[in-house]
């Protein structure tokens, strides 16, 4: 059985992400669901590193067959297919999902417009510290974001197969004179309250991407693969929508309509 949240609960984790810029729910998604996820993914992002075997500054292929790129050495991104068993109602459905969002936005208006993954194989190394949006407004630190990282790791993680390190509060950093220059000032200055997010496999957590993260070495024997669902609000402007096919779409509840509303169906 997949964890439930009161409201209680779902206040203090909306606090959590105000405050450190993530938020994470343990054991949100039952173990089975997530095996078998792995299980369809895992030949999925195989014939991916297998294909890109350099790095690469665009994605290539497409979303059926492996779109996605060598990122950094042995770190490969790869967009996910909305079909069984990745678009899975009981995750992106979730009532302490969508009740956490409603209740930060103030609102149900809002979509879900990427599905892709980050994917470490043995070998990878620190990625640069970076953020996954630009600044929304230099020099003012809103207090809200349009758009989230919806995350949740097919495997444990650890700081043996390289789990994400985090520098909490940083969402509110709106400097335009230190975009560009983050890694240069986290690699060489003391930065006490970098926190690695080590997470067991059903855990799912919510990124503010303005929230200075890394991905970090994979010393393990196995790759981490993590899938990423974007939740935006309906005005936010993505570049790539989800595409669907109609059997999928004709599958969804009316919610699911709502939520992938700005899809392509093909």
């Amino acid at each position: 059985m997949s964890a439930s949240y009161s409201d209680a609960d779902l206040d203090l984790k909306v606090a959590e992400l105000k405050i450190n810029g993530y938020a994470v729910f343990e054991g949100l998604i039952p173990a089975g669901t997530i095996d078998s996820i792995r299980a369809a993914f895992s030949p999925l992002l195989e014939q991916l590193r297998v294909r890109e075997t350099e790095i690469h500054p665009t994605e290539r292929g497409e979303v059926k067959t492996g779109l996605g790129r060598q990122q950094f050495a042995n770190r490969y991104t790869l967009h996910v297919p909305w079909q069984p068993p990745f678009a899975e109602p009981a995750i992106y459905e979730h009532p302490a999902l969508l009740a956490f969002f409603e209740r930060y936005w103030g609102s149900d208006d809002f979509q879900i417009t990427c599905y892709h993954s980050n994917n470490p194989y043995p070998g990878s190394q620190y990625q640069p510290w970076h953020r996954d949006i630009g600044l929304l407004a230099p020099g003012v630190g809103l207090q809200s974001c349009p758009h989230f990282g919806v995350k949740f790791p097919l495997v444990d993680t650890c700081e043996e197969n390289g789990s994400f390190e985090v520098l909490p509060g940083s969402q509110y950093l709106a400097d335009p004179g230190l975009e560009g220059r983050y890694d240069e000032f986290l690699r060489q200055g003391h930065f006490p309250s970098a926190h690695r997010l080590n997470l067991k496999k059903g855990t799912l957590w919510i990124q503010d991407p303005r929230t200075l993260h890394r991905g970090t070495p994979n010393r393990s024997d196995h790759a981490r693969p993590e899938l990423v669902l974007c939740f935006s609000r309906s005005w936010f402007a993505v570049r790539h929508p989800l595409e669907l096919s109609r059997e999928e779409f004709g599958k969804l509840s009316e919610r699911g309509r709502q939520l992938l509303a700005r899809s392509r169906v093909v």
